[in-house]
């Protein structure tokens, strides 16, 4: 017998909408900052650890291929928010870390994602929120 259930109930559907939701918000949330999801990302990875974070590591987070990373770089470099440094381990890779400013836009970046988050959210109490995002996390490698 095949499975007619409902689209609404269908776990990929909603989850795509879901994330096309957050996706638009934060879109419009990362606008004044000059950032968009992807950039926002390479720099909020950049953040994370005082020795930056290897490109191909970044890609890895991301799920896109390096060759999609380099433009990202280099747009966040160009304005001064990250810096490309040869990889001590390794030289023939780049580790990518933030500025001052880069850590300060990213921090404002951050308190505007949050609010909107929290919005989308607030149908959810907190014990959901943080179900919800070990269920993500577990799905995602």
């Amino acid at each position: 017998m095949i499975d007619t259930s409902p689209l609404s109930d269908d776990i990929g559907f909603l989850l795509t909408r879901a994330g096309t939701s957050m996706t638009q918000a934060a879109t419009t949330a990362l606008a004044p900052f000059d950032l968009r999801v992807r950039s926002y990302s390479v720099l909020a990875l950049a953040c994370e650890g005082e020795d930056g974070i290897g490109q191909r590591r970044i890609a890895e987070k991301l799920g896109l291929d390096p060759s999609q990373i380099v433009a990202l770089v280099d747009d966040l470099e160009d304005r001064g928010l990250i810096s490309r440094t040869v990889d001590p381990d390794d030289r023939r890779h780049k580790r990518i870390s933030a500025t001052t400013e880069g850590r300060t836009l990213c921090a404002d970046a951050q308190h505007a994602l949050g609010a909107v988050q929290a919005k989308i959210l607030n149908s959810l109490d907190d014990n959901a929120v943080r179900r919800l995002r070990r269920v993500l996390q577990s799905l995602v490698p």
